[in-house]
C-alpha cells in the first residue's frame, strides 16, 4: 500500500464515522455564479441563431448514438479485480474523500432526468432537483463538474429544437438549491454534441468553467471537430479553442479536459479517428480499437482565446499505449491515464484498463492505483469513464457490466462502489 493510499484509507475511515447527513447544515460559501442568468425551463427563452446545415440530423443521430452506447455498453460483463503492481512511495497526501457527489438518474436512455447531490458516505440525497425540459426542446445531460469544496456542481446540456441551431446549457445546482440556476455565460450557442458524453472541469480557484462542444467543419475534412470552450463564472465571458489541430478524414474527439493545479493552462487528451455519423465520435465507440492519433496536450487559457495547436504536447502517439482518459494531476507535472491494452478481434472492445499516476512528456509509470481485467476473451471492457476531484487527488471510475454500469472510487488498488443501487441502466454521469 502506497503512503498516499494509507492516507486515503485512514481519512475514509474517520470520515466516515464521524458524518450523518441527516444532521448536517450546510455553511454558506463562495460562489462565482451567484447572480446567474436565468435559462430555459426558467422563463427565458435562449436567443435564437441562423440555421446551420450540420445540425439538421443532429436531434435523431445524438438520441440514435446514445442508445448504441447504452446498448453496448450492457453487451459486456464486469471483469474481475487485479491487483497493481507495487506504487511508487511518496504521493501527494489525500485530504479526505469528498463528502458529496453528484449524478444525473433517469429511468431509461431517452427518459427524464433528475440531478442528484448524494453523500458519499451513506448515499442519501441531500438535494435534487428536475432536469430542464422546456416545450419544444430535446435536452439531454452531457457532463458534470464539481467546484472546489464538492458542495456546488455543474451540469452540461445539449439542447436541441427543430429550426434551431444546437445549444450548450450549463446550470449551477448546490446543496443548498432547490432548483438548478443557468451558470453565467451558460448559454452557448451554435455548439453540437461532443460525443455520447462531453467533458466539465472547474478551476482550482471555482472561477472558471473549461468543457468540450461540438463545432462544425467540411465534410471533405471528416465531419465536426470537437473545441475547448472556458467560461468565466464571475462575468459570464466565453473563449473558445477551436482548430489547429484538424487532420484530412479525421474526427477530432477530445473526450477529457481539466486543469493544472495552478489554474493556468487547460489538459486535454486529442484523439483522431475514423468520424461516425457527423457527430465527432470514433466510428468504434468511446475506446476504439483503431485510434489514428492521439496527444496529451496542455493549452494555456490565460491569454485570448485562439488556436488548439497554441499549447503543447505533453504525450504523444507511441509513448504510451492506447489512451481512454487523461487528466492532469495529482501533482505539478504527472498526468493520470486510463489506458487500454490488449485488443481483441471485436471493434472498440478491450481486455484490460489500468489507471495509471504517469510523469508528463516522458510517459515514465509513477505509480498504477487499479487494474481492470477481463476473465474470459468474452468478457471484454466496451466502456470506462475517469472523473476526478478539482486538484485531481480522488478518482471516480465507471464501467459497463454485464447488467449496466458499475461507479465507484479507487483506493488502495480496489473499486470501492458508490453506496447507491448499482448497476444503472443508463449511462452514468457523475461527478465529485
Amino acid at each position: 500500500m502506497t503512503r498516499t493510499e494509507e492516507r486515503l484509507a485512514d481519512a475514509l475511515g474517520a470520515s466516515a464515522g464521524r458524518v450523518h447527513d441527516d444532521r448536517l447544515r450546510p455553511l454558506p460559501e463562495p460562489k462565482p455564479g451567484l447572480n446567474a442568468e436565468p435559462g430555459p425551463g426558467t422563463g427565458t427563452r435562449p436567443v435564437r441563431a441562423a440555421w446551420r446545415g450540420w445540425l439538421v440530423p443532429l436531434a435523431a443521430a445524438a438520441s440514435v448514438a446514445l442508445v448504441i452506447g447504452v446498448a453496448l455498453a450492457l453487451a459486456s460483463v464486469p471483469g474481475r479485480l487485479a491487483g497493481p503492481p507495487p506504487a511508487s512511495r511518496g504521493g501527494p497526501a489525500a485530504a479526505g474523500l469528498p463528502r458529496y457527489f453528484v449524478q444525473v438518474a433517469a429511468a431509461n436512455p431517452l427518459g427524464p432526468t433528475t440531478v442528484e447531490i448524494r453523500s458519499v458516505a451513506t448515499g442519501k440525497v441531500v438535494a435534487s432537483a428536475p432536469s430542464p425540459r422546456p416545450a419544444g426542446w430535446s435536452v439531454y445531460p452531457t457532463s458534470t463538474a464539481a467546484a472546489p469544496g464538492g458542495r456546488t456542481f455543474y451540469v452540461a446540456y445539449n439542447a436541441l429544437r427543430a429550426g434551431s441551431p444546437g445549444q450548450t446549457w450549463i446550470y449551477r445546482f448546490s446543496i443548498t438549491s432547490s432548483a438548478l440556476t443557468m451558470a453565467k455565460g451558460g448559454l452557448i450557442p451554435r455548439s453540437g454534441a461532443s460525443g455520447i458524453r462531453g467533458s466539465m472541469a472547474v478551476s482550482p480557484d471555482g472561477t472558471r468553467l473549461a468543457l468540450t462542444v461540438g463545432r462544425p467543419a467540411g465534410r471533405s475534412n471528416g465531419g465536426p471537430r470537437d473545441a475547448i470552450a472556458v467560461i468565466d463564472l464571475r462575468t459570464g465571458a466565453q473563449a473558445t479553442w477551436q482548430g489547429g489541430l484538424d487532420r484530412s478524414g479525421r474526427a477530432l474527439q477530445i473526450p477529457d479536459v481539466s486543469w493544472t493545479p495552478d489554474g493556468q493552462s487547460v489538459v486535454f487528451l486529442a484523439l483522431w479517428c475514423d468520424p461516425a455519423i457527423d457527430l465527432g465520435l470514433c466510428a468504434e465507440g468511446i475506446a476504439p480499437s483503431a485510434i489514428r492519433g492521439q496527444q496529451v496536450r496542455s493549452l494555456p487559457v490565460s491569454s485570448r482565446a485562439g488556436p488548439l495547436a497554441r499549447g503543447s504536447v505533453l504525450l504523444a502517439a507511441g509513448t504510451v499505449p492506447v489512451i481512454a482518459h487523461a487528466v492532469a494531476g495529482p501533482r505539478p507535472g504527472e498526468l493520470t491515464l486510463v489506458v487500454l491494452s490488449g485488443r481483441s478481434a471485436t471493434a472498440g472492445a478491450w481486455q484490460v484498463a489500468t489507471v495509471e499516476r504517469v510523469a508528463a512528456r516522458t510517459g515514465s509509470v509513477l505509480g498504477v492505483g487499479y487494474r481492470l481485467a477481463t476473465r474470459r476473451p468474452s468478457q471484454l471492457i466496451r466502456d470506462i469513464m475517469l472523473g476526478v476531484t478539482p486538484g485531481g487527488q480522488h478518482l471516480l471510475l465507471s464501467y459497463a457490466g454485464q447488467d449496466g454500469f458499475r461507479t465507484g472510487w479507487i483506493g488502495q488498488g480496489k473499486f470501492h462502489p458508490l453506496p447507491v443501487p448499482q448497476p444503472y441502466r443508463v449511462v452514468p454521469i457523475t461527478a465529485w
